[in-house]
């Protein structure tokens, strides 16, 4: 949904804070209600609407994967929908039998979510990581504690875990409304520095923002003068390496071995003639010397960064691109205000601020309301039942969760084509 209402633009949202508002608050009531009041027939009600909710979690995965075509992860995602689904409805029709059976679904899932947080910070180690491994800790300790207790865990584990997102989402959706009030002053469209922000603010996860992004967004003088395309150019590892035989999965999204025993990365970059090139690297960004190098590369930390000035330039000493993705329905004052920002700091992070980070971002930003053509809701319904959105939103999701590489990037710029331009 984030990346649907990205490409529809911040004017869905400003039309609608009042909606926005009324929907938060009416979430943090049902949420507290359902916490304070939890007697056996709010939990019962409470059972069943769980039951229920699993039905379209798992409907909607099956979905996804039906629109992907298959293959992969998003054939994971179609049994694990069915698996949703088929829960769902034993425990909505069947709320008395499959009470205990519900603390054990809440404490495996917070054993493995716990597990996977404490594991990804250690390795990858995000901005604030030590939060990472703290929240971790606690799933896998509330976790442990509903196994321990679970035969008298249904009475507070249901209105608990239920009521308590509920109002989650609904403190969310407030903070969302009141943000959104610092873009409602006047009666005209957003400037670029507005847009810029309120990208930023949206649609940018706080890795990539807080310790970069930080300064007010200023529009450079060049906006609005002629220009080409948006040309995505991405060289895999494979194609860095030099590599003819087709790359398995690590080759295609991480890193190769070329003829020399060194390991190669890839490149993103991203252009638009006369005057925008957008490739960020660390000075040398060919090839590792050892797998070990690459793997303690992956934990996020700054080292000295440089942008390339051109695409003749980058190739006198590089290879032709894998491949070269274009755009033409796209904002060129958002995409130079955009870059005047990031552009800034030169620092260069394998995780959090590398040459794929800045191609997402700047191609993000550029798109961001390219499909505001009017009937907004008619567009919405399309974008959801569009299967390369729903590629898009399963590759975007998975390198903001871990890390953006060129492989990622060219599949998600493929799959945003296909989106905004046919």
């Amino acid at each position: 949904m984030n990346l649907a209402m990205l490409l529809l633009g911040p004017g869905n949202l400003r039309r609608n804070r009042l909606y926005i508002m009324a929907l938060g608050i009416l979430l943090v009531a049902t949420g507290l209600f359902i916490i304070i009041d939890a007697s056996d027939t709010v939990t019962l009600i409470t059972l069943e609407a769980f039951g229920w909710v699993m039905v379209v979690m798992g409907l909607a995965k099956m979905a996804f994967s039906i629109l992907a075509n298959g293959g992969g992860m998003p054939s994971f995602f179609g049994f694990q929908g069915l698996v949703f689904v088929i829960l769902g409805i034993a425990i909505a029709d069947f709320p008395h039998q499959s009470q205990n059976a519900i603390p054990w679904l809440f404490g495996l899932a917070l054993l493995l979510n716990g597990l996977y947080q404490t594991l990804s910070a250690v390795v990858i180690r995000y901005p604030h990581w030590g939060w990472f491994i703290v929240s971790g800790v606690g799933h896998l300790l509330f976790g442990g504690l509903i196994f321990l207790t679970w035969k008298d865990a249904i009475s507070w584990v249901v209105p608990l875990f239920l009521g308590g997102a509920l109002v989650l989402m609904g403190i969310t959706t407030l903070r969302i409304a009141v943000r959104l009030g610092r873009y409602l002053q006047g009666k005209e469209g957003l400037t670029p520095e507005m847009a810029v922000q309120y990208f930023l603010d949206f649609h940018v996860a706080g890795r990539f923002r807080e310790q970069y992004l930080s300064d007010a967004p200023a529009a450079p003088p060049e906006v609005g003068q002629k220009h080409d395309d948006l040309l995505v150019h991405v060289w895999t590892p494979s194609t860095v390496a030099k590599v003819d035989r087709n790359p398995n999965l690590v080759g295609r999204y991480v890193a190769t071995q070329n003829a020399e025993g060194k390991f190669t990365v890839g490149h993103s970059a991203l252009e638009m003639k006369p005057d925008i090139y957008i490739s960020h690297c660390d000075g040398d960004p060919t090839a590792f010397d050892s797998g070990d190098e690459v793997w303690k590369t992956l934990r996020s930390k700054d080292v000295p960064g440089v942008y390339l000035p051109s695409f003749e330039e980058e190739i006198k000493t590089y290879v032709l691109p894998s491949a070269t993705i274009r755009y033409r329905n796209f904002s060129e004052a958002q995409l130079r205000t955009f870059w005047a920002l990031y552009r800034k700091i030169s620092a260069y992070n394998f995780t959090n601020r590398n040459c794929s980070v800045a191609v997402a971002l700047a191609l993000e930003c550029a798109l961001m309301g390219s499909l505001d053509k009017g009937r907004r809701f008619r567009t919405l319904l399309l974008l959801l039942t569009n299967k390369d959105l729903w590629v898009a939103h399963f590759i975007r999701w998975k390198a903001r969760e871990m890390v953006w590489t060129p492989g990622m990037m060219m599949d998600y710029a493929i799959a945003l084509q296909r989106v905004v331009e046919e």
